[in-house]
């Protein structure tokens, strides 16, 4: 298979040129970046907050340690705050006090947390029993970053209360049973993006190539991806083997938290602080803005799911289709329109990313921190092996049409390569040492 990652030009070349060959047998070094997503992790984690707050809360820290530190070498160009730090200021305290200031403001709740790795962190650095001018310097500068960058989210749109009101007509989300549930993340269609300059540059189109619900439903394409989640994401199945069964639902409580544990685990021990400042920023940053394309396109088509769609089959105008008034999904549905797949979407968005930092063909087991998974160890030859594992996943379960996560797939490779070839550039003269 293709690999859905290396498809333009711009990835082709990113990847050819790192050249990085990687194991799962090192230990990780640590250093302050690495710490600090750790720390994320266990803040996503007793609860896990949805999807779109994962997605943003973590794009804001490490963009916030990103320009922190970037701000200090001057490598590559900055996402938000483009000043220079004051001379002799320490990049790892920059990063640790950028972390920790993003964090309280996001999760209040977990400040006692934030202390004791800010603590650690800054023992850490060499010179700090000296309580040097250079740490002090880097705190302030990171404080200074983060306070800009929480500026600059405070009002993106994310915690605007909208309404969703679309069609009950059969074809839309809106119809029976879903008439008057909760329309989740809503507030991601208004959501201003971290890198995109224009998210609806990204839109698929209609479901199926027609406005006409009626129409879309009648062609060979929605028949065929109905009547395979059907057969193979139903709570009983025939077709669903258990293997398929334990992957789709471990596919399933992964999340945005364990792609940034799973780019971790693959840091090379020899990277620059900048550099893993970098990788952690464009990862995030690709998923909050992937997010935002996913919402535009579920709110704006409003399909409904396969739930739905079954069990009035009868009413969507298709001879090649068949009611089945008792189907249900493997799990129950999240509460958001069918196009396009978020998993999809979102995670291939990250995945392409980390294509590109490591090479697509690095080989990694997935693991997850969230609670509930099966006894599963997933392995994987690569990044698109995931990727592609997301779309029988998410059919396997009964959530998504095979139509929305091939889309997802395609659409988070145009994210990515727009993003890595505008967002956090080198400069020219390559910048100082970190």
């Amino acid at each position: 298979m293709k690999s859905p990652f290396v498809s333009s030009p711009v990835l082709r070349r990113l990847i050819t040129g790192l050249g990085v060959i990687l194991t799962l047998t090192f230990t990780v070094r640590a250093d302050v970046i690495t710490d600090w997503n750790a720390t994320l992790e266990a803040t996503m984690r007793n609860p896990t907050p949805n999807p779109a707050v994962q997605a943003r809360a973590a794009a804001i820290m490490h963009t916030a340690v990103f320009d922190a530190v970037n701000g200090i070498t001057k490598k590559y160009t900055p996402l938000y705050f483009d000043e220079s730090a004051p001379g002799g200021a320490r990049a790892e305290a920059a990063a640790a006090q950028a972390a920790y200031t993003t964090l309280v403001a996001l999760f209040p709740a977990k400040q006692s947390l934030f202390d004791a790795q800010l603590t650690v962190s800054l023992a850490q650095i060499p010179g700090s029993e000296g309580n040097s001018q250079s740490i002090a310097r880097g705190r302030a500068w990171g404080q200074s970053v983060a306070e800009a960058i929480l500026a600059w989210r405070a009002n993106d749109g994310f915690s605007r209360v909208l309404t969703y009101t679309d069609s009950g007509a059969p074809g839309y989300w809106r119809h029976f049973p879903n008439a008057s549930g909760p329309a989740a993340a809503l507030s991601m269609t208004v959501t201003t993006p971290f890198a995109l300059s224009n998210p609806a540059a990204f839109d698929p189109g209609p479901p199926y190539g027609f406005s006409n619900r009626l129409t879309a439903m009648s062609t060979a394409a929605y028949t065929t991806d109905l009547n395979e989640v059907k057969a193979r994401g139903g709570a009983v199945s025939t077709a669903r083997t258990p293997a398929e069964t334990d992957l789709a639902l471990f596919i399933n409580i992964s999340d945005v938290t364990d792609i940034n544990a799973l780019v971790r685990r693959l840091i090379s021990p020899k990277a620059k602080l900048v550099d893993n400042a970098r990788t952690f920023a464009l990862l995030n940053i690709a998923g909050m803005d992937a997010t935002i394309v996913c919402f535009q396109s579920k709110y704006q088509y409003g399909l409904w799911r396969p739930y739905q769609a079954i069990p009035f089959a009868n009413e969507d105008g298709n001879n090649s289709t068949a009611a089945d008034p008792t189907w249900v999904p493997l799990r129950p549905t999240p509460p958001h329109p069918e196009y396009l797949s978020g998993h999809a979407l979102v995670i291939s968005s990250m995945l392409a990313v980390a294509a590109t930092t490591f090479g697509d063909q690095t080989p990694f087991v997935l693991t997850t921190s969230n609670p509930g998974a099966p006894a599963i160890a997933p392995e994987f030859t690569s990044f698109s092996e995931l990727s592609a594992a997301i779309t029988e996943a998410r059919i396997n379960i009964g959530f998504h049409f095979r139509t929305a996560c091939e889309l997802g797939q395609a659409t988070a490779g145009a994210i990515v390569t727009e993003i890595l070839s505008t967002t956090l550039v080198p400069r020219h003269g390559g910048g100082k040492a970190d």
